[in-house]
């Protein structure tokens, strides 16, 4: 078993924009992370520039995660940098949590020797500079990020889209929103899928959206904007289950406990950033409703499938499976509010008539298992829509309506779509609340 993982090495080449992440597993395993950053090169003043190498120690920690799960070393060493005891509890409770359904999947119970080094150093106070009072939207190619786009549009928030990675979807999804668009460029070390592949090590999911939220903070330094303005409903706080006291959520990074942690970690640094979600006050079938009403431009080209969106460009998909927890949970939710035999020349094919995937509906709906390890909805939101269409002759002899419908009884609507008040959109975007009406 491995002993030490060093954090070894963070460098930011501001003439290429390219970051380099190095760590050092004892001297067995070698790995190198990196990412290319458009609009190179970046002139930034010396104030800037330690804010930027405070916002990189930051990433160069969170994305470790990814390299930590492959042998679980019992110890881990900072090697150019130290962290006081605030910021060492964030990252112990990023790894415990983020880290969680790759422990449920593989049985293991790693969790006491999750213990960052710290020192006495004081609460970080490196004040940035003004930032322009403007938004970067992350795109994932899915429905959610849509809706944000068209929402800032009507606030007349002036943004801009991001993303890390170019999948087709993202890609089609900015070319059809247009304005100014960033690509970040992201390589694993080639090693770790080498690794994976050869069955000796650990593997299994990490939390990306946390990693890339330190990504999008080091965006928003060297682009000069105010806000990262994200697409996570208020159900992604909802975990899967319960173990060794720990709720494991598929979506801890995409929770709104994540984002406070992460505005709570930032804000002395950078005082005028803010890394929020516009949608946490929604439930997904009230997103839902949105993206039928206000982003038709996007029906032919967002894709939520996750098989579009496989690090691997080869085993890409460029078009939803249909067959996945993914396409299950969107299929049913759009069925609301879009017309039928629109909605199934998107996804390409009726998930509702496929008696193949009635075990998989039984999950999302609770009547069997537990909550998908997938971006889905809360098992009530999965009920409101199956029971609704139920209720529409349309929907009524698709096999899986007619298998499962006698087992899901009357649902209200009442709380899905009133919008939570718990949120950290920011005041001086007005009452945003009431544009979700």
């Amino acid at each position: 078993m491995a002993a030490v993982m060093y954090f070894s090495k963070a460098r930011f080449a501001l003439d290429t924009g390219i970051i380099r992440l190095e760590y050092d597993i004892d001297d067995k395993y070698h790995f190198t992370e990196e990412y290319e950053f458009p609009n190179a090169p970046f002139y930034l003043s010396e104030q800037q520039k330690a804010t930027l190498k405070y916002a990189l120690n930051y990433l160069h920690i969170a994305a470790g995660v990814s390299y930590y799960k492959t042998v679980l070393p019992y110890f881990l060493a900072l090697s150019e940098f130290t962290i006081n005891e605030a910021e060492a509890a964030f990252f112990n409770k990023f790894y415990i949590n983020g880290l969680g359904e790759f422990a449920a999947r593989n049985r293991l119970n790693f969790f006491s020797r999750i213990n960052f080094p710290y020192t006495d150093v004081p609460p970080r106070k490196a004040e940035f500079p003004y930032m322009a009072d403007e938004a970067l939207i992350p795109v994932g190619g899915g429905k959610d990020s849509c809706v944000t786009i068209k929402l800032a549009q009507e606030m007349g928030i002036e943004s801009s889209t991001i993303a890390c990675g170019d999948a087709a979807p993202i890609q089609n999804v900015m070319d059809i929103t247009g304005g100014t668009s960033y690509i970040i460029k992201r390589r694993i070390s080639p090693n770790l899928a080498e690794l994976n592949a050869s069955g000796n090590v650990y593997n299994g999911h990490v939390p990306v959206t946390g990693i890339l939220a330190f990504v999008m903070w080091i965006a928003a330094i060297v682009y000069n904007k105010k806000y990262v303005m994200m697409s996570c409903e208020r159900s992604a706080s909802e975990g899967n289950f319960e173990l060794a006291g720990i709720t494991i959520n598929h979506q801890y990074s995409k929770s709104a406990e994540f984002e406070r942690d992460f505005y709570a970690l930032t804000r002395t640094i950078t005082p005028e950033f803010r890394y929020f979600s516009l949608l946490r006050p929604l439930s997904e079938v009230h997103i839902a409703k949105l993206f039928c009403e206000k982003c038709a431009d996007y029906f032919d080209v967002f894709t939520s499938c996750n098989k579009a969106f496989k690090l691997d460009k080869t085993a890409r998909l460029d078009h939803w499976c249909g067959n996945c927890d993914k396409c299950r949970f969107v299929f049913l939710v759009l069925a609301l509010f879009m017309e039928k035999q629109k909605l199934i020349e998107i996804i390409g094919k009726n998930p509702l008539d496929d008696a193949t995937q009635i075990e998989g509906y039984k999950e999302l709906l609770g009547l069997k298992g537990h909550k998908p390890f997938e971006c889905v909805g809360t098992k009530g939101e999965c009920r409101f829509a199956f029971y609704s269409l139920s209720q529409k002759p349309e929907w009524q002899n698709d096999c899986v309506i007619k298998a499962l419908s006698g087992k899901i009884p009357p649902q209200s609507a009442k709380k899905l779509f009133i919008p939570n008040k718990k949120h950290l959109i920011p005041k001086e975007f007005g009452d945003v609340l009431a544009r979700f009406e």
